[in-house]
């Protein structure tokens, strides 16, 4: 298990005399405050991280909070730790893991510190940890090159290096169109079998699981990704997931998403290792007609033979927009993405093309048919005719018409006397209605629920029938 004793440091405005008990962290604070410190992180995966926090101070301890970082995510845990306010704390907090919201991929480091809040308003802070959320079940060795780091457990160090080199050719490859996203870290934890691998999973979803079987998962804003080493596809999965990861850091926004051809595209043109031949799909699609409109399909599609063709011509596009178009056009797409500008408008900038025309240079390139989106007629509503509203006057009035009594005018323009109700209001009655004509501008609302009255009554009347004869 993972432990962290620290020693404390406290950034503040005054300075500070640091005095080193026996055994014990103690330091002496702003306003005379002497404060002894010990505190610990332990891994407990798959379940969670155990913080421990022990305090004695001269002055009451109000409130101990927890940050956290995970991996390369930008936002960061803020959690409070369940104490009583007193001069003496010792408290633990329990961070679940084990939830598909809350799940760490093994393998992630996490930083962490801890805040104490006193009675007098003073705040201190520890210094920043780092805990590696290993998986405890296996005694985990590393091999690394440069910034990426694979953990690997068992006889299985030439396995681990193969998975290595894959990673790393596949950064050289791409270099020209990734740039500085490469520069973080990338940590991969290589399983020896499926059974090792299944605790592993993130919790609740059987998709992820059955992709996780049989090839890798990449978690791209973590920067961490999972192999399945035993697998014969472990170098080309390696190499396909980690593109993910560097696809994500270069062009992920919270504005715009990095569309599914795109991503998957590059991270089929990066492979070093891939596990079928998409040139042999790509060339079955071209020549039976089976080219798919791909830069306007969402994602891909449900049919697994589709899929296959779906892989093919995102690797074949991106190498014309790579090999023909020029690796700094890629490079530039992808920082257009980064700033939240929408696929559509970023290939116009870039390529001087409508996202269409692209893919249809290229379907020219491969020797396909070109791309012909559907022309949807617009309907347009029919028009209804509004009725003229007269102004009716007594007396000679402009823009009025002068008429002798109201009563009749009324009469002549066929709306039926006011009808006065039991309340004394009153309400007017279309004559269309009452004389049995429908309204063009109704739902023939009225009728039908003339009609439905009518039969709730012969039905009632015939309840009543049968009840009578049965009492006889």
């Amino acid at each position: 298990m993972l432990f962290f004793l620290s020693k404390m440091s406290l950034v503040v405005g005054i300075s500070l005399a640091i005095l080193w008990g026996v055994g014990n962290k103690g330091m002496a604070l702003a306003d005379g405050i002497e404060l002894n410190l010990t505190f610990e992180a332990q891994s407990d995966f798959p379940n969670g991280i155990l913080f421990k926090l022990d305090a004695i101070s001269a002055v009451t301890i109000e409130e101990v909070s927890v940050r956290m970082k995970i991996g390369q995510r930008k936002s960061g845990v803020y959690e409070y730790m369940d104490i009583v306010p007193s001069k003496e704390v010792s408290s633990e907090l329990f961070w679940n893991t084990n939830t598909s919201s809350r799940y760490i991929p093994p393998g992630t480091p996490v930083e962490y510190k801890f805040e104490i809040f006193f009675s007098n308003g003073q705040l201190f802070e520890t210094e920043t940890k780092r805990l590696i959320f290993e998986d405890m079940r296996f005694e985990w060795d590393e091999v690394s090159e440069g910034n990426v780091v694979v953990y690997y457990h068992g006889p299985v160090k030439s396995r681990a290096n193969e998975i290595l080199d894959a990673i790393t050719s596949t950064m050289i490859l791409m270099e020209p169109v990734l740039g500085e996203s490469q520069q973080d870290p990338i940590i991969v934890t290589m399983y020896n079998n499926v059974k090792e691998m299944l605790v592993a999973l993130p919790p609740g979803s059987s998709t992820i699981r059955r992709e996780l079987i049989t090839e890798g998962q990449a978690f791209n804003d973590v920067g961490t990704l999972l192999v399945l080493g035993g697998g014969r596809l472990s170098t080309g999965t390696a190499s396909h997931e980690v593109m993910h990861i560097l696809v994500h850091r270069s062009a992920h926004s919270v504005l715009s998403d990095v569309p599914d051809w795109l991503h998957e595209g590059l991270a089929e043109y990066a492979n070093v290792s891939p596990s079928f031949s998409y040139d042999i799909a790509l060339d079955f699609a071209v020549h039976s007609g089976r080219v798919l409109p791909i830069t306007s399909m969402p994602g891909k599609p449900g049919n697994p033979e589709d899929v296959i063709i779906y892989y093919g011509q995102a690797s074949s596009l991106i190498a014309y927009m790579i090999e023909i178009q020029g690796p700094l056009k890629m490079k530039s797409l992808l920082a257009e993405l980064k700033k939240g500008v929408k696929i559509d408008s970023a290939i116009k900038t870039i390529y001087g093309l409508s996202k269409i025309d692209l893919e249809n240079k290229w379907r020219k390139y491969i020797g396909a048919d070109p791309y012909l989106p559907p022309v949807t007629a617009q309907v347009l509503p029919t028009p209804l005719s509004r009725p003229t509203v007269t102004v009716l006057s007594l007396t000679p009035q402009s823009g009025s018409k002068q008429i002798g009594s109201l009563n009749k005018e009324i009469k002549e323009s066929g709306i039926d006397k006011a009808e006065e109700t039991t309340n004394g209001n009153v309400k007017q009655k279309n004559p269309d209605v009452l004389e049995g004509k429908s309204d063009s501008r109704s739902c023939n609302q009225v009728e039908g629920f003339e009609k439905t009255n009518n039969s709730v009554l012969l039905m009632l009347g015939f309840v009543l029938v049968i009840s009578l004869r049965k009492r006889l």
